[in-house]
């Protein structure tokens, strides 16, 4: 399974590029990313890295406030109609996305579908019984 890092920041500039740089510092590849402002010039970077765990230990320590948590990671076809196929079928597993954006991946030419839900193993349990595949590590990664 993949794993996501949110850090909690303030809309500052460079906050952010402390983030990256801590990153570049430890050699973690930053595969996909989100920023979203939430209120009062506060916002989540969501982070999809090559090296969660140690990321996640890296943020922490530096005293940022961050969380890590287990998304699934789907491969839909990288085309038009590919993103709204994959959906249909997450709506017929009878599944509610809480959060969700995509990885393209140029070398393999694939799309990857990340999802933040709220049970993932039941989400696990019902994409298997739908025949929807979920991608390991190493290729969410580009490991």
């Amino acid at each position: 399974m993949a794993f996501e890092i949110s850090v909690f920041l303030e809309n500052k500039i460079n906050h952010l590029e402390k983030i990256t740089g801590l990153l570049k510092s430890a050699s973690i590849n930053i595969r996909s990313l989100t920023l979203n402002s939430i209120m009062n010039g506060w916002g989540v970077l969501n982070l999809l890295v090559d090296q969660p765990e140690k990321a996640y230990q890296l943020l922490a320590e530096s005293g940022h406030s961050v969380t890590m948590q287990e998304l699934i990671a789907l491969e839909m076809k990288d085309e038009a109609g590919g993103l709204d196929e994959l959906l249909v079928k997450i709506a017929r597993a009878g599944i509610h996305i809480e959060s969700v954006y995509t990885r393209l991946i140029a070398e393999n030419n694939m799309a990857i579908l990340l999802l933040e839900v709220h049970d993932v193993l039941e989400a696990v349990r019902r994409l298997e019984i739908n025949k929807v595949k979920i991608l390991d590590d190493k290729v969410v990664y580009g490991k």
